[in-house]
């Protein structure tokens, strides 16, 4: 069974994303970094590189620009992730949504201040 040209690109951003994360941080998965979030980011930046539109993908290209900041290969985020987020946030929470979409965020936060510690490249100039 053979391979769609964008299934093909998104394994290979999937791959590249991978290997970048490995040489920064040690791991190719922040989950078995044990970072806070990590689990969410690691899925969040499987989904964004496939171009599937999940909870997880849209936490992601909310923090891209911190993300990134932080040495983490972000693929092209989605457009208006906040709006978007927060209406899955509605659809799935109801009334708890605005705390739902609150404490992803404090995740997200959390996720990018343990990676500042973490990087195993830190001191050297990012190619």
């Amino acid at each position: 069974m053979s391979m769609t040209p964008d299934a093909r690109r998104a394994a290979a951003r999937r791959a590249a994303a991978a290997r970048w994360i490995r040489k920064r941080f040690g791991s190719s998965s922040f989950r078995d970094l044990g970072l806070p979030g990590g689990e969410l980011v690691d899925r969040g930046l499987a989904d964004l590189a496939a171009g599937h539109v999940t909870g997880e993908s849209l936490l992601v290209s909310v923090a891209a620009p911190r993300l990134r900041r932080e040495g983490i290969p972000v693929p092209p985020a989605f457009d208006h992730p906040e709006d978007r987020l927060y209406d899955r946030m509605v659809e799935h929470h109801g009334a708890l949504a605005h705390a739902r979409y609150g404490a992803l965020l404090r995740q997200a936060v959390s996720f990018a201040n343990a990676c500042r510690g973490a990087r195993v490249d830190r001191g050297r100039r990012a190619p």
